[in-house]
């Protein structure tokens, strides 16, 4: 080989060589500057998928506000964040800080407008800031919480710890986040809004609850104490008359014997309407019950209560009555029962009523929204009246097997 081509491919060596060690430098250089302007690399596409998923896993609005507020914003080192709700005309916090701001506010329409989130170092958002309230000039980065082309809210982190900026790939993942964080903060609100709404409901319900029973209890009071009471003077009369006239014995006999059974009637209905042994311990009520029921009934009704010293407020023991009540006459009516047997039994914990019967079953299962929906209140009644005393109740059937009722209150 001769002199000048060593010379050449020396010469190409070297150049291979420094253009090598520049890009070794210039990247070297490059990584250096991103490290101690941005911090070291943060892997987004893990963190998005593990906080993606505690979002939707969370129960409701606080826990999310605490992976917004706390959890995430510890990933950047971010000194302080914030998620402002709307409120009427304004964002207000969630944390209840008194920070908050109007949604007409100019930074919050622009960053709204653009859609995703921007850095608060930006010359016009600096001073669309700087013109607002001074609460709010800590924010380095503002992230709208959007749905859609909807605002949901706004979420504001302060600068990162030790001087680090937030790199637009920071500012990308902050952005879906915040999407995804609208449509959980929706969830959110529609089922807080169920849950309001079903509170309002069993509260409606047992308002008209109470006002049934205190007007069934007014109206047995009048019947016993005023037409009960001169029916049995009547009666009185009328047997006293048959007892001195042999000549319209026959009749009066008959006139008795119909004021009689008004009274019985009567007395009947007054006792339905409030039962009076419920004054005295549910054990006999719930007795005297399915004493009353088994008579009437074309199935044995059998009732064994294995409870000593049984104690319950007045609330419950009624509610437990009217659940028992209820359960008989679905499976006397509705069962084509052979038999049907109601317990009551106490454990140290708790207290159980069951209602079972070897009917037919209910066909279709134990939705109680079908049930409404076809003008049957029932079962949706003894659910109301089960969660009015902090209850479980529980409907268990099958398809020519029979149904069972299940009641339990904690003691």
């Amino acid at each position: 080989m001769n002199t000048d081509a060593t010379y050449l491919l020396t010469g190409l060596a070297l150049g291979w060589f420094s253009l090598g060690a520049a890009v070794f430098l210039v990247r070297f250089a490059a990584r250096w500057w991103r490290v101690r302007r941005y911090g070291q690399p943060i892997d987004h596409n893990a963190l998005l998928m593990s906080f993606g998923r505690r979002m939707s896993s969370a129960p409701d609005q606080t826990s999310l506000v605490s992976l917004l507020v706390g959890e995430i914003p510890k990933v950047f080192q971010a000194q302080r964040a914030a998620l402002l709700l709307p409120e009427e005309h304004r964002l207000v916090s969630a944390a209840g800080d008194g920070l908050s701001l109007p949604v007409s506010h100019a930074a919050a329409r622009w960053v709204a407008a653009a859609g995703e989130a921007q850095s608060a170092d930006r010359g016009h958002l600096r001073r669309l800031i700087l013109q607002g309230s001074s609460d709010i000039q800590w924010a380095a980065v503002w992230v709208p919480v959007m749905r859609g082309t909807d605002l949901r809210g706004m979420w504001l982190l302060e600068s990162r710890e030790k001087g680090l900026h937030y790199s637009p790939q920071d500012l990308r993942w902050l952005t879906a986040l915040g999407r995804q964080a609208a449509i959980m903060l929706e969830a959110a609100s529609f089922a807080e809004q169920e849950r309001r709404t079903a509170h309002e409901m069993r509260a409606l319900y047992r308002q008209v609850v109470t006002a049934r029973e205190t007007e069934r209890g007014s109206i047995a009071r009048e019947l016993h104490d005023g037409v009960l009471q001169d029916l049995c003077a009547v009666t009185r009369d009328l047997k006293a008359l048959e007892a001195k006239n042999d000549a319209g014995e026959t009749n009066l006999r008959k006139l008795a014997g119909h004021s009689g059974e008004t009274v019985n009637a009567l007395r009947a209905i007054c006792n339905d309407l409030r039962p009076p042994l419920l004054q005295h311990d549910l054990t006999s009520a719930l007795r005297k019950l399915v004493q009353d029921l088994d008579i009437r009934s074309g199935a044995p009704i059998h009732i064994d209560v294995s409870a000593d010293d049984l104690s319950v407020s007045d609330d419950a023991a009624l509610a437990i009555f009217r659940i028992t009540q209820e359960a008989l006459h679905n499976a006397i009516q509705h069962a084509d029962a052979s038999e049907v047997a109601v317990r009551l039994t106490q454990y140290p914990d708790r207290l159980r009523l069951t209602v079972t019967d070897d009917g037919q079953g209910i066909e279709g299962g134990v939705d109680p929204a079908r049930f409404v929906a076809e003008g049957h209140f029932g079962l949706a009644g003894m659910r109301e009246r089960a969660a009015m005393i902090g209850a479980k109740l529980d409907v268990q059937t099958a398809i020519d097997y029979g149904t069972v009722v299940v009641l339990e209150l904690s003691r």
